[in-house]
């Protein structure tokens, strides 16, 4: 079933080989560049909301705040520049990976990063060419070898030319970086042979530096294609400014990567020549106007990193809460939070609920993370006492440098090495029950004791909480945890 030319869907068994067929498929698209990315265009910008249709957003509006793990927050912040809002902040998990972050700082987003569950509950309070054609001669393999196989550009000639003209008739100025050369030489051939005015603009790197894709002026010499047939100048850009002005255009929605900033860059470059030497009127239409074109042939996200090694931090807003990266990565589940009145029910009742499958049978251990004076005046008999010098430290989750100290101690002494709290020690086997004194620390051990491996369930609120319940005094008098089975 062909495309429909309303709905532009794809439908039978044959959908995916039409979606990506040009004769079946809606022309690539002509995309108008507004009046702050062309020096060149005259006129309003005129852009309207949804969002300030419904009174929403407002002249006054600043910035956007999204709790996001990566692509709404990407929207919002190119959709935030578009219509003119100045921040875009995001805050998400510190679990996310160092390349989303990065590519989240791609779109100029301002971070912020939260330790504790990636996924929090809403009311949470915390929180190589020589290769490839000698492989490609092997059996059963083939290599299209774009670099000298003529129907690379002749793929140009019979589809992208023509769709330009078709969409842009008016058309005065082509351009196109110049790598293999297929782009340039087809689309060029056939713009020249139906409209002889066109002028053809191929766009090279300069010396030195690079720019996936485009090739040095130097370097066309040995390619088969007959770009020089295709091409009435070259202009050359450099690669810091081709990730430049491709940055700006992905910011500004248009996602493309650094050879299609170069080309837009080498059509500019070719307007201020024509332009210093009084031709540009030569370029216009009746209508007074210059219609241009350049192609985009990448997008930015396999480069993301070479965008922040060319151009530097200050393109980039940093990252707040930074020192949470690598820190406190472990999961979290609600399901293992457990309030005072059930952990009071564990002393006090059989254990096998809260077992883990694997343990025929666990027992019950009390990890008691208050300080040391605090445990001795009054604790769950049994319980074990990692002391932390916590009781005057801030909130983990809420103070990443408490976070990041607490964490560091806890992730060492908890793990299965240590000769007090790892495999030798009583916690080893049993069902653990971390307690602190408002639950924070506790949910802390927690992560770090079940990525271990082990069974731990963390006191929510802690023993204030616990206190609070009318419990504590109750469950301090009990008998060990090793008795429990006698008292039911």
């Amino acid at each position: 079933m062909p495309s429909d030319p309303i709905l532009n869907v794809f439908s039978g068994e044959d959908a995916i080989h039409d979606f990506y067929h040009p004769d079946k498929a809606p022309p690539i698209p002509l995309v108008e560049l507004p009046e702050r990315l062309n020096p060149y265009k005259k006129g309003a910008l005129n852009m309207i909301l949804r969002g300030r249709e419904k009174g929403k957003i407002t002249d006054d509006t600043h910035t956007l705040v999204e709790y996001s793990s990566g692509s709404t927050v990407i929207s919002m912040g190119i959709l935030a520049n578009i219509y003119g809002i100045q921040n875009t902040k995001a805050y998400l998990s510190n679990k996310t990976s160092p390349t989303k972050l990065d590519l989240l700082r791609f779109f100029g987003l301002d971070l912020t990063l939260f330790a504790g569950h990636g996924q929090p509950e809403p009311l949470d309070p915390n929180g190589g060419i020589f290769t490839a054609t000698q492989d490609g001669e092997q059996d059963r393999c083939y290599n299209p070898d774009q670099y000298s196989n003529p129907e690379n550009y002749e793929s140009h000639i019979r589809w992208t030319g023509p769709q330009i003209m078709k969409q842009l008739p008016s058309i005065s100025i082509f351009a196109a970086s110049i790598g293999t050369s297929g782009t340039m030489t087809g689309t060029g051939l056939y713009l020249k042979s139906v409209k002889p005015s066109v002028a053809r603009v191929g766009v090279c790197t300069t010396p030195g530096d690079r720019v996936p894709g485009p090739r040095m002026f130097s370097l066309l010499a040995p390619v088969e294609f007959p770009w020089r047939d295709a091409v009435d100048c070259i202009e050359e850009v450099a690669p810091f400014e081709s990730y430049e002005k491709s940055l700006e255009l992905c910011r500004n929605g248009l996602l493309v990567g650094p050879s299609s900033g170069l080309a837009l860059l080498g059509l500019f470059k070719f307007l201020d020549k024509k332009k210093a030497t009084g031709e540009l009127d030569s370029l216009r239409n009746e209508d007074g106007k210059i219609p241009c074109a350049f192609i985009c042939c990448d997008q930015p996200f396999q480069y993301i990193s070479e965008y922040f090694e060319k151009l530097g931090p200050s393109y980039f807003l940093p990252i707040r809460n930074s020192e949470l990266i690598g820190v406190d990565p472990y999961n979290y589940n609600v399901d293992w939070e457990i309030t005072p009145a059930t952990a009071h029910e564990m002393l006090i009742a059989p254990l096998t609920p809260f077992a883990s499958s694997s343990s025929a049978a666990p027992g019950l251990a009390i990890l008691d993370l208050r300080d040391a004076d605090d445990f001795a005046a009054a604790h769950i008999p049994g319980a074990r006492n990692l002391h932390l010098g916590a009781r005057a430290a801030a909130n983990p989750y809420k103070h990443p440098p408490t976070m990041v100290q607490q964490f560091r101690l806890l992730d060492a002494r908890l793990a299965a090495i240590d000769a007090e709290f790892g495999k030798s020690s009583a916690l080893e086997g049993k069902v653990v029950l971390t307690l602190s004194y408002k639950g924070h620390v506790g949910r802390l051990a927690m992560s770090i004791l079940r990525n271990r491996g082990m069974v731990a369930h963390c006191v929510m609120g802690g023993v204030e909480a616990w206190e609070e319940d009318g419990l504590w005094a109750r469950s301090c008098t009990l008998g060990g945890v090793d008795e429990v089975k006698d008292l039911v």
